[in-house]
């Protein structure tokens, strides 16, 4: 009876557990570094790009108030300021707040988001090289790095799936091959315990195409080389034998030489241990 028959797939079990947890270990690792980087990266570029946009609105109010400055009318009593403000804060990404302020800096029409701001520009309303207001508007770079806030989880989910991957290809190419080494090895080593060598020479050659490197190479080499020693001990002895019956002439030696060729050659069971030729 075989008893490593319980423990079949514990190899391809094994070798997959191990696959899985370096990959995720590794992996996990580099996919940390490349995400702080990037997030870094595209946060910084976020800003930036927040703080053109903002300028480019401010400006843009700008002149457009310039122009009411220009016919007198008050920028106080100018019509539709707040709809406009909050029209363009709502139509414009990254832009928190904006605020039409005075030549003496008191708020006269603002529009604000949700969001608090961060950065802030600022565009002059000017009219005949008076400044007489100012559009203040607040930037969040947020906004623009939302598409890659959940980045980091689909680098979390890649990796994961990755090493499934890597456990389901280590588990069959590397973990079935050395399984069925190490039953064929197990099966030899049970019949060298039976006293039946077969074919020394067949143990020297990989099984399945397994390398002989690593333990269970070791052990196949190890096998090869003590079921070679047996071999050849036991055809000393069976010169030997053949001698003794060679000059036996009365055929009393005979019976006595067949009795320890039985007990030499005989199988060995459990039975056997502890007892001797």
């Amino acid at each position: 009876m075989r008893h490593e028959l319980p423990e079949a797939g514990r190899g391809r079990m094994l070798t997959g557990l191990f696959a899985l947890l370096l990959t995720l270990l590794l992996g996990g690792a580099a996919a940390a570094l490349l995400v702080n980087g990037y997030q870094a990266r595209v946060e910084e570029s976020a800003r930036r790009d927040a703080l053109v946009i903002g300028t480019s609105v401010a400006r843009t109010l700008a002149q457009q108030f310039e122009k009411a400055a220009r016919f007198g009318i008050p920028l106080k009593l100018l019509p539709g300021v707040e709809a406009h403000l909050s029209e363009t804060l709502a139509r414009t990404p990254g832009l928190t707040q904006i605020v039409l302020r005075g030549a003496d800096g008191r708020e006269i029409r603002s529009a604000i988001g949700e969001q608090p701001g961060t950065d802030s520009v600022s565009a002059p309303v000017m009219v005949d090289a008076n400044t007489v207001a100012s559009v203040e508007v607040t930037t969040n770079p947020a906004a623009l790095a939302t598409s890659f806030a959940d980045i980091g989880v689909k680098a979390a989910v890649i990796v994961v799936i990755c090493a499934a991957l890597a456990a389901l290809a280590a588990g069959l190419f590397v973990g079935t091959p050395l399984e069925h080494a190490r039953e064929r090895l197990a099966g030899e080593m049970t019949k060298a315990v039976r006293g039946d060598f077969g074919d020394a020479g067949a143990l020297h050659r990989s099984p399945r195409g397994m390398s002989q490197h690593g333990a269970v190479g070791r052990a196949f080499r190890e096998l090869h080389h003590g079921n070679r020693r047996v071999a050849e001990r036991r055809a000393v002895f069976e010169a030997y034998a053949e001698e003794l019956l060679a000059v036996d002439f009365d055929g009393g030696l005979r019976p006595d030489v067949e009795r320890v060729r039985r007990e030499v050659l005989a199988p060995h069971t459990p039975a056997d241990k502890g007892r001797g030729l």
